[in-house]
């Protein structure tokens, strides 16, 4: 047992037995809690959570790498949403239909809970997904049993081999009885809809290479799959089997037929025989590899709000995925995987294991951390350098950009989601983060104001201002620093000072009747809105306050580096009134005021569980805070008693309280709610905790988010941004890559600054030294 705060977490260390070598991962691991275990692949325990039928998540785990799109393989073995053929916004699906099937004998199974006529479904199903594998354990009443690891490439530090368009489902078949036994396997795939296609001719034929035995689906010369079998063996192909019971009950001696199926679009199926001597057991591998190189940037029928419709563009234009410069077709890419899975999986379990293996990381946060990368293939989109990307952009980087909230409020890039949810691009994909701040530079107006977005609904080269701009120049800044921590490269920091230096300017210079404390204000007339948009904020406000400090302190050092003194001491003078006024006009000697604007008496004492937020940026930098040491403290504690207790927000702390821990039910809260709980808010006010000496309750703060998150609601590979705090049910938002803010904790838990994992030794370090080919 491992005790975080005043609750428990279960990791249970299961012994391997007998027969343990037949299963990816032991039989009779409790379910929806986190648990130790051994399994398939790995020479040390891990740590998991089991989902099954009664207990399941959300979504399933994506199966998809970046920019290539993903299909979600759901918990009841059926194949979910699918985004690899251009379907984004909205989102093709859930299919919720089975695609893998076993017949032996006069029998079939489908590798699915759920039945059709004349097919014997899984009596039950344990789930464990650690992104990218997903490795599924199958109940069946058959002589044979199955488990199935599916995967797709995604290696830190490997950007190539992490674009691959394609999955692996690597079926174990285990004789159960005292006699040899011989079988059929099945993969039916829906493929891509005529929509999809564009109304094309569907063509299918044959693939018959030396690695590679299947069927290669294709309609306009461009859009196509590939779907085979890897091996020597021989292989049948026909139509998609979907939902027709006969189909499914023969496929140990026939597969529909391509004109059957034609309903479908290019749905599509491959039958493979097997035979198992006693005891014995055998792994089959399919294929499944794809080629869609366009997407179009507007949005089908999808509702926007009204403010979306005010600063949207929403746009037609057509752009280039970046993945189809390396892998422009099927085929090929599907030879690649059959030749390399053996390496590609050896390195994605490597890398893995470097996270399981870590010691000073609780296995909540191993799990966590390992599946929150999911997010950069559900939401992550790369735009090759042709148009309508402007002129402007380097062939080597195109512009990369992730989806704020694809199915709920889709826009590439809203800045404050890259601010939160970023890191793990800088630590291991620092290419594609670079072309994000490349492209943020292109798009920032001439006064210094960055652009909110790249473009809506999946828009990259259609930016647009929005209305959420007091912190946005503040998130630039942050970003830009934290790749020059990140990198240590001069060269970087000399390439975006200029556009950090106009962003701070903009950024502190919105109220100018304040003088130099209007770097703790809302703009002038309140303009705007901050970060808890919705929420009416007036003058002096402590949240907007304590971020922008952060911001001159990051932009201070870049100053001094560059050997701008005349900067220098501007920010100085900034940090100066602006520290003044925080502490002189907002202090309310337990915690700070949500807000103050003395010339109009308008001021409220609602405390904001975030208000520390700047306090945070500075240390995760590396830099002094930014409040006074002392009232940090009292403020803590504060908001330890009221917004983040136990006992009244099991679930993660309230957004928004009164002072001594009622809830701030007679204020306007905006969306947020008097109940709401904003999850990657949470895991800032867990380090804040942290870099402060409280690492315990720190974590227990995450623990508790986490826990509702993963084991209560099942949003591990949907991860909603608002939850309530007392009850945990969700509120909003789903594939939230605000969520990735979990990655800044490893370096929080060492106290150390962003940079800290990346050094010799560390976690990043050593992710990267795993995940490299040996």
């Amino acid at each position: 047992m491992k005790k975080f705060g005043s609750l428990t977490l279960l990791l249970i260390s299961i012994c391997v037995g007998n027969g343990y070598a037949a299963r990816l991962f032991p039989a009779g691991l409790p379910a929806s809690q986190w648990v130790k275990f051994d399994a398939e692949g790995y020479s040390r325990p891990v740590t998991g959570v089991i989902y099954r039928d009664g207990q399941p998540a959300a979504n399933g785990m994506p199966l998809g790498a970046i920019d290539t799109g993903c299909i979600d393989l759901d918990l009841g073995g059926t194949l979910g949403y699918v985004t690899i053929f251009d379907s984004h916004v909205p989102r093709r699906g859930p299919l919720n239909v089975p695609f893998l099937g076993m017949a032996i004998g006069k029998r079939a199974w489908l590798l699915s809970t759920y039945s059709m006529s004349g097919v014997s479904a899984a009596k039950g199903m344990d789930y464990w997904g650690h992104y990218p594998i997903a490795d599924l354990e199958y109940e069946l009443d058959a002589p044979v049993g199955a488990g199935m690891r599916a995967w797709s490439s995604f290696l830190p530090g490997d950007t190539p081999n992490s674009m691959i368009p394609g999955a692996i489902f690597e079926v174990h078949l285990r004789n159960l009885t005292a006699k040899s036994q011989k079988g059929t396997l099945a993969f039916s795939f829906p493929g891509f809809t005529r929509t999809e296609a564009r109304n094309n001719a569907i063509h299918r034929k044959p693939v018959d290479r030396e690695l590679v035995k299947g069927i290669l689906a294709e309609a306009g010369g461009a859009i196509q799959f590939c779907l085979g079998v890897i091996g020597k063996q021989p292989v049948r192909i026909g139509g998609g089997l979907g939902w027709d019971g006969n189909a499914w009950r023969s496929i140990g001696t026939n597969l529909p037929s391509f004109e059957k199926a034609d309903h479908d679009g290019s749905a599509s199926s491959v039958a493979v025989d097997f035979s198992l001597a006693k005891d014995e057991q055998k792994v089959i591998r399919f294929v499944l590899t794809w080629h869609s190189p366009e997407w179009q940037s507007a949005g089908g029928n999808v509702q926007f709000t009204e403010t979306q419709k005010a600063y949207g563009t929403y746009g037609g234009k057509t752009y280039t995925h970046m993945y189809a410069a390396r892998y422009n077709n099927a085929v090929k890419t599907a030879e690649k995987l059959a030749g390399e899975h053996t390496s590609l999986l050896r390195r994605a379990l490597a890398w893995q294991q470097e996270i399981y293996s870590d010691e000073s990381l609780p296995g909540l946060l191993q799990d966590s951390l390992i599946n929150i990368l999911h997010l950069i293939t559900e939401t992550g989109m790369w735009a090759q350098a042709v148009p309508p990307v402007g002129d402007w952009c380097r062939k080597e980087d195109g512009v990369f950009g992730m989806n704020e909230c694809p199915r709920a409020c889709p826009q590439i890039e809203c800045i404050p989601c890259s601010f939160y949810g970023n890191i793990p691009l800088v630590y291991f994909f620092p290419d594609a983060a670079l072309s994000t701040l490349r492209a943020y530079k292109a798009y920032q107006l001439p006064n210094g104001r960055p652009a909110w977005i790249f473009g809506a609904p999946a828009g990259l080269a259609e930016p647009v201002e929005g209305y959420q701009f007091v912190l946005n120049g503040s998130c630039l800044v942050e970003m830009i620093d934290k790749m020059w921590l990140r990198t240590g490269s001069d060269d970087l920091l000399k390439e975006f000072y200029e556009s950090a230096k106009k962003a701070t300017i903009f950024t502190m210079t919105l109220r100018p009747a304040y003088g130099d404390k209007q770097v703790v204000s809302m703009p002038e007339g309140n303009a705007g809105q901050e970060w808890y948009e919705t929420v009416q904020m007036n003058g002096l406000v402590s949240h907007v306050g304590g971020i922008h400090l952060a911001h001159l302190r990051m932009m201070k050092r870049m100053a001094e580096k560059m050997g701008d003194a005349e900067f220098v001491q501007q920010c100085d003078r900034w940090l100066k009134a602006g520290s003044q006024a925080m502490e002189d006009e907002l202090w309310a000697g337990t915690h700070y005021l949500l807000f103050n604007e003395p010339e109009t008496g308008k001021k409220s004492d609602i405390v904001l569980a975030y208000q520390l937020d700047g306090e945070w940026m500075a240390k995760f930098h590396g830099l002094p805070g930014v409040f006074q040491t002392d009232r940090v403290k009292t403020t803590l504690e504060s908001l330890k008693k009221w917004n983040a207790n136990p006992s009244i927000a099991p679930h993660g702390p309230l957004v928004f309280a009164k002072a001594g821990g009622a809830k701030a039910s007679d204020f306007p809260c905006g969306y947020w709610t008097d109940s709401g709980t904003h999850t990657p808010g949470d895991m800032m006010l867990g380090m804040t905790y942290m870099y402060n000496g409280d690492s315990e309750f720190g974590m227990d703060v995450i623990r508790r988010v986490m826990n509702n998150l993963v084991n209560r609601i099942g949003g591990t590979w949907d991860s909603p941004i608002l939850v309530r705090g007392d009850t945990g049910v969700r509120v909003y938002g789903n594939d939230y890559y605000q969520n990735m803010m979990l990655w800044s904790v490893p370096a929080a838990i060492e106290g150390k600054d962003l940079s800290g994992p990346c050094e010799r030794g560390g976690l990043v370090d050593r992710i990267l030294r795993a995940a490299r080919e040996k």
